[in-house]
């Protein structure tokens, strides 16, 4: 029987602090645990609670075995006036990613458009939280990852690619950017781990069993492995992202990233940013009322039947991040129950929170 998706709540800040304090006490250096700390809150204040604070009992595990380097910090170590490669020194990946951001940003705001990559890197998790950044700063970002193997190629049956997700974010007038943050498996693989969470069944197509044959059994995907998105159109654009983020910065693919999952050896991963300035090729204002316009004539088109409002990318995420910036995040009871085993094991103070809701997952 499906179980009912059950929260707590709690503020951002309590939030933040939690995190940065367990990352801390797993080994990792304050600097760095704040701003690791930040993006996964980041991530559960827009509703994306599979890219927040869900994802800490990896890092911690990944702290404690030693492929991450609590102390590690970012370096440039190769730049051209229009390109550059930072090293993320097998730390933590998103000061990597900060750090990426605003190196694209020196450097587009200068050149026109800047190509960033990050090399011996781990995980950045949500990607669209640093192609925002870059549109917040007036560019468009485009944002891309690997990681370890998840994913079928089509036609096949054996986990070989990453989820691989890419992210754009185009300014617009006001304070919320269009934001696409998209995997190229056909769901999610954190949607698939809440689903087993809670016994619930997945869409067909999601992906296959260890029997090699499609399920919707959230269970067995993960026993399994996740299918591509649209058949051979999302498998093709998963192997392109994973040779721009490996063999092109120097960090591993596919298989070689197995270890992040798993005990034993693993190499790192790498990340691609790049960055455009639109006053390039036209007046900015110019490019800014298009845009609106054309988001305009979208939103206000015929919609279809039970539809009561049609959303551009990130709008449902920027509107979640003001309501529970006012009233609390919602954090998964399953959640909160890991984080809480992991305080007490390392000696860090679990903070007041609320009792949330009962919501019927869908």
């Amino acid at each position: 029987m499906k179980k009912s998706r059950t929260t707590i709540k709690i503020s951002a800040s309590d939030l933040n602090l939690y995190a940065k304090n367990l990352l801390v006490a797993a080994g990792a250096d304050e600097a760095g645990a704040e701003t690791a700390a930040a993006i996964f809150v980041e991530a559960d204040l827009k509703g994306f609670g599979g890219q927040g604070v869900d994802y800490l009992y990896y890092i911690i595990d990944c702290l404690k075995r030693g492929i991450i380097d609590g102390s590690a910090k970012p370096t440039i170590i190769k730049q051209t006036e229009s390109t550059a490669l930072i090293d993320g020194n097998r730390g933590l990946g998103q000061p990597a990613a900060v750090m990426a951001v605003e190196v694209a940003t020196k450097i587009s705001r200068k050149t026109g458009t800047a190509s960033v990559a990050v090399t011996n890197s781990t995980d950045i998790f949500m990607i669209g939280a640093f192609s925002e950044r870059l549109a917040g700063n007036g560019l468009v970002g485009m944002v891309m990852t690997s990681g370890p193997p998840l994913v079928h190629p089509y036609g096949g049956v054996e986990r070989l690619l990453s989820t691989n997700p890419i992210s754009i974010a185009i300014p617009r007038r006001g304070d919320d950017p269009l934001v696409l943050d998209m995997a190229t498996s056909a769901l999610s693989g954190w949607r698939v781990r809440h689903a087993m969470y809670y016994d619930e069944k997945v869409p067909p197509g999601t992906g296959i069993g260890p029997d090699g044959k499609s399920t919707t059994n959230a269970e067995d995907i993960r026993k399994g492995v996740l299918s591509p998105m649209a058949g051979h159109k999302g498998y093709g654009l998963a192997l392109c992202i994973g040779l721009l983020c490996g063999p092109m910065t120097g960090s591993g693919i596919g298989p070689e990233l197995a270890g992040w999952q798993a005990t034993g050896e693993t190499q790192t991963q790498g990340h691609f940013f790049y960055a455009v300035d639109p006053a390039c090729f036209v007046d900015y204002d110019h490019f800014l009322d298009r845009t609106e316009w054309y988001i305009d004539v979208i939103k206000n088109s015929p919609k279809a039947e039970g539809v009561d409002e049609i959303l551009v990318p990130g709008e449902r995420g920027a509107a979640t991040r003001r309501r529970q910036q006012q009233h609390g995040i919602e954090v998964l009871e399953e959640t909160w129950k890991v984080l809480a085993e992991h305080a007490k094991a390392l000696g860090v103070d679990i903070p007041p929170h609320d009792a949330g809701k009962e919501k019927e997952s869908h």
